[in-house]
């Protein structure tokens, strides 16, 4: 009997030290900004690497919308290949970012590229999903139908196993 009471009193104290670091972590994540808990459960603050990385991905986000306008205005003007290549740039700056997908995707179906445009197609409808923005992912879904289509019928007219949307059932 007295060996189960050491072990529920030591569990007892196990709980009532997490119980404290709990609190503390609770208390921690009340306060805003960045911190880090070291191993004795004390808050450490590192605000200045947090607000560093910030201000790197609002840049990267500026400098990926100025690529993706100038990629834009590109495409407009039928220079669809140097509007691929900035795409892609503010893209890798900023995977997402759907608007730059869509209009790359256009470009690339220009290009003769369907199965690239297939693919930006479906990124922004999962980009837009995962924002909860089903409304504009759906209507991302007639050109991706319309592009998977096509390439279909371009993979069967040269001969080539057709491709199944879906696997057949047993």
């Amino acid at each position: 009997m007295l060996k189960h009471r050491y072990l529920i009193s030591a569990f007892s104290s196990v709980i009532i030290v997490s119980l404290a670091l709990f609190q503390t972590v609770a208390n921690a994540q009340e306060e805003p900004g960045c911190f880090i808990l070291d191993s004795s459960g004390k808050v450490n603050r590192l605000d200045p690497l947090c607000k560093r990385d910030e201000q790197q991905k609002l840049r990267n986000a500026m400098k990926a919308q100025e690529l993706y306008q100038q990629g834009f205005d590109l495409a407009r003007k039928g220079q669809y290949k140097e509007s691929v290549e900035l795409l892609t740039q503010a893209i890798n700056l900023n995977p997402s970012f759907p608007e730059a997908h869509i209009v790359r995707a256009d470009a690339q179906t220009l290009l003769g590229n369907l199965q690239g445009a297939a693919e930006d197609f479906q990124k922004a409808i999962d980009i837009y999903r995962a924002r909860g923005q089903s409304q504009i992912a759906d209507m991302l879904l007639v050109p991706l139908n319309s592009l998977q289509n096509e390439i279909r019928f371009e993979q069967e007219d040269q001969g080539q196993p057709k491709v199944e949307d879906e696997p057949k059932g047993k």
